[in-house]
């Protein structure tokens, strides 16, 4: 008896750049490819949420898509504007020199700098907590903070291979109190220094994206739907050169969706940032096209393959029927034939 096959799907993070998982999941959809469970890290934890908190897949991908579509006309980034006052007030002056600010934001204050509050009114709005109870287990990743200052440090190291990141740790989403629920969607996107950390279960957690960076361990949570029974996960990778590798993790079957073309949109040194946080028009729009063309072209040529796998065996299972029933009337015909002669 054949294994009953049980489909993962990971949402790797990339902040903005997770509108491509809306071209994924469309794409996927459009190839009838049914999804069991999901695990997320930062915004993917945030999409995850969304879609396991509907009541089919198919409604779920219509959410996401009504919420990206809001994300590109106004964007969740909100200044926290009391921790940049603190912040300019302990340089001296309002307008302190940007090198003097960055050194501060990194350093000499714990507070974030943006607000959070935008996107957990959108969460409140598209998330609904008592229907994601019923839905397909939500698993997020999340990193054991030690204050901002810290974490930004080790990433620091890890960055430039010093030392690498302890790793992030996976929750289970619906075993979690109610109350913890959104504080652990939350902390998943909570970059360091830029949003506060949250509390889960009596602990502070950031961007689950940080944890084992030399192999991307945080960032593509995969281990806890191989835990959970999957044997068949789909990756989404929302950058160029993700370290992570599927052969890290033999037994069972890894279908990657990695760009075939750039994802960066903005120009410059600060580039990377900039598409980190950008929520607009002129790149969501682009990056849920090249999800949705990478997906069929990542996905769609697999299902080919395997429909004319399945093909060939119901060829030739027809054909061994066709030859059994074959003999059996060759068999039944000799019969007569002997009976007529008596």
């Amino acid at each position: 008896m054949s294994e009953q096959m049980k489909v993962g799907l990971v949402l790797s993070g990339g902040g903005a750049k997770g509108a491509y998982q809306v071209g994924v999941l469309r794409a996927l959809q459009e190839l009838g490819i049914q999804i069991d469970m999901v695990s997320g890290a930062s915004i993917g934890a945030l999409n995850g949420g969304i879609l396991a908190s509907a009541p089919t897949l198919i409604e779920g991908i219509e959410r996401i898509e009504k919420l990206w579509s809001i994300l590109a006309e106004t964007s969740p980034i909100q200044l926290n504007s009391m921790s940049y006052i603190r912040l300019a007030v302990s340089a001296g002056s309002l307008l302190v020199p940007s090198a003097r600010f960055l050194m501060l934001a990194l350093g000499l204050n714990e507070e974030a700098i943006l607000s959070d509050k935008p996107l957990a009114e959108l969460m409140d709005e598209y998330l609904d907590t008592n229907e994601l109870a019923k839905g397909m287990p939500l698993y997020v990743s999340v990193y054991r903070s030690l204050g901002a200052t810290r974490d930004i440090g080790r990433c620091f190291l890890a960055a430039t291979e010093l030392k690498n990141t302890p790793d992030s740790e996976f929750l289970h989403v619906q075993s979690l109190p109610k109350e913890d629920q959104r504080n652990a969607l939350l902390a998943s996107a909570a970059l360091p220094k830029l949003f506060k950390a949250r509390k889960v279960l009596g602990h502070k957690y950031t961007d689950g994206g940080q944890g084992g960076w030399s192999k991307a361990q945080g960032n593509t949570p995969i281990q806890p739907l191989i835990d959970a029974g999957c044997n068949l996960i789909i990756v989404t990778h929302l950058s160029n050169g993700s370290f992570w590798s599927r052969n890290d993790f033999p037994g069972v079957t890894i279908l990657e969706i990695r760009p075939q073309a750039t994802m960066a949109r903005a120009t410059g040194l600060m580039g990377g940032a900039k598409d980190l946080l950008g929520f607009d028009t002129s790149k969501i729009p682009s990056w849920i096209e090249q999800g949705y063309n990478d997906t069929l072209h990542c996905i769609g040529r697999v299902k080919k393959v395997t429909q004319a796998r399945e093909a060939l065996k119901a060829s030739k299972s027809t054909f061994e029927e066709s030859e059994k029933y074959g003999a059996e009337v060759d068999i039944a015909l000799d019969d007569i034939l002997s009976r007529m002669r008596e």
